[in-house]
């Protein structure tokens, strides 16, 4: 594996060409698209249509279904696509245990995170795959924010490195080798997981592995229109035990005042989110307002793309899973290049 104080020679890469629609026969496949759900009948219709569309095809779908109570399972069942692997158990583990399980499973060379309420754009995959042949240890990228009308609200980018913290990146961009993701795991406080899950493979992948950032966005990340005030109260308590634990293990810089100024950090936004809760418009402007992480100076999102999110939220993938209704738009080879 090379670290992250290595650089690569180029900052660009050029995507093969790739036209078909057919998989390439073999038992190994290129990448496991991992998709964790509990009760997602509202998402996973939409999940496997965008995948469907994926213009690099050599790929497996791990479905971990994590103890749902409606008809996840069931839709996932009736699909009629041999790619496709589902993982069920009967009790609800949390994400952590479920992408757990899922890697497990895996049997292709790299993993892809592929959540199942977010949106990937039909070239993600073949980014990726352009990525993964220059020897980058993981690949990420911009994710496009929108709200659960599919309204465009920003664009998330990587949080430079700060303090004891590497640089940062949306979790659900991620795609890396499935020996390095067991190796890393998600089980971070007990073996059931829970909220902050992500945030062991986040920070060792940032701090010690050579990844390759996309300029790019490859994945359209849904937040909740009514914000869950308890919920992030939770994941920042489980962030703050988590980043306790990395640091204790070793995975984060040794500085004790790095530890402890990132610890105050946190208890002072635990107690203004709780203050937050006695008035919570106050939290949505703030939601509303806050900043997105960096992105390329003067970065726009291509019309191309814009339109992809307008065809999905025109497009009923319910009626349309076993009558494919493809994508009119077309995603031409382009030029892969390394954010800053």
């Amino acid at each position: 594996m090379k670290t992250s104080m290595e650089s690569k020679p180029v900052n660009s890469i050029k995507i093969a060409e790739s036209t078909t629609k057919e998989p390439r026969s073999t038992q190994t496949p290129t990448f496991s698209v991992m998709t964790p759900v509990y009760n997602g009948e509202a998402f996973i219709h939409r999940c496997y249509g965008v995948l469907r569309e994926q213009t690099f095809t050599d790929w497996e779908w791990v479905v971990v279904d994590d103890g749902s109570t409606d008809g996840t399972a069931e839709i996932v069942r009736l699909i009629d696509d041999d790619r496709i692997r589902l993982i069920s158990y009967p009790e609800n583990q949390g994400r952590g245990y479920a992408r757990t399980e899922a890697l497990k499973a895996c049997r292709g060379d790299w993993v892809v995170l592929w959540d199942a309420d977010d949106i990937y754009f039909p070239d993600r995959l073949e980014r990726i795959e352009a990525a993964r042949k220059q020897d980058y240890d993981y690949y990420c990228s911009y994710a496009v924010v929108v709200d659960n009308t599919l309204r465009i609200k920003g664009v998330r980018g990587f949080l430079p490195a700060s303090g004891i913290l590497p640089r940062f990146f949306v979790h659900s961009t991620l795609a890396c080798p499935v020996e390095l993701a067991r190796e890393i795991g998600y089980d971070i406080f007990r073996e059931k997981g829970g909220p902050g899950e992500d945030f062991r493979i986040v920070m060792t992948l940032g701090g010690h592995y050579n990844g390759f950032y996309d300029n790019d966005a490859s994945a359209v990340y849904q937040e909740d229109r009514e914000v869950n005030l308890q919920k992030s109260i939770d994941t920042n308590k489980a962030q703050k035990r988590a980043l306790r634990m990395l640091y204790h293990e070793g995975i984060l810089p040794q500085r004790p005042w790095g530890l402890f100024a990132l610890m105050v950090r946190r208890s002072i936004k635990i107690t203004i989110l709780h203050l937050m809760r006695i008035a919570p418009g106050l939290y949505l402007r703030t939601v509303k307002l806050r900043a997105y992480g960096d992105t390329a100076p003067g970065f726009q999102l291509s019309q191309q793309r814009r339109e992809f999110i307008d065809w999905v939220h025109r497009t009923d993938f319910s009626e349309s899973i076993q009558q494919p209704q493809a994508c009119p738009l077309v995603f031409p080879t382009t030029p892969l290049r390394k954010a800053n």
